[in-house]
Order: structure tokens, then C-alpha cells, then sequence
């Protein structure tokens, strides 16, 4: 991070957390968004993009909003996971 945004951060207080390098783990849309998306979708004959993303969009709206918050805290154990392998998501 740039010295002025490390400034930034101090001035308004906030905590950095550790962030180990990236990791599929962590991504929200990688482990709980498209899995369901692909399942829903599957076998779907689209005729173009249009279609595509209608059907996605109205699938993403139909998730209640706790599939959302379970989503995101989901989110915290695999991070800490992560911090604690240092990053290194390929279990030994």
C-alpha cells in the first residue's frame, strides 16, 4: 500500500487485516455464488447473451437475502483459514 493510504488508514482508525496472496477460497462468487448459478442454469439452451443474462439476473434476484448474508459469512473461516496457511490453499 502507498504511504498515503497507509495515512488514511491510520487516521481513520481502521485495522488491516493480514491478506495472504490470492486464493479461490476467498472469493464469495467463486465458492458460493457460481456453483448454485451453474447448478441452476445447467442444460439451458440460450439463444443469445440477452438470454443469458435475463435468466441470470432473475436467478440472482430470486435468492433470498439470507443466502446472501450466509454467503458472506461464509466468508470469515475461510479467510482465517487462509491467514493461518499463510495463503498456501493447497492442503499438505
Amino acid at each position: 500500500t502507498s504511504p498515503r493510504t497507509r495515512e488514511e488508514i491510520t487516521k481513520l482508525g481502521w485495522t488491516v487485516l493480514p491478506h495472504p496472496p490470492y486464493s479461490p477460497d476467498l472469493a464469495p462468487s467463486d465458492f458460493h455464488l457460481f456453483g448454485p448459478l451453474k447448478d441452476a442454469i445447467r442444460g439451458t439452451r440460450f439463444e443469445d447473451d440477452e438470454s443469458v443474462i435475463q435468466a441470470v439476473r432473475t436467478w440472482l434476484r430470486a435468492q433470498d437475502k439470507s443466502w446472501y448474508r450466509q454467503g458472506m459469512h461464509a466468508l470469515v473461516p475461510r479467510w482465517r483459514k487462509a491467514v493461518q496457511v499463510d495463503g498456501d490453499y493447497v492442503e499438505k
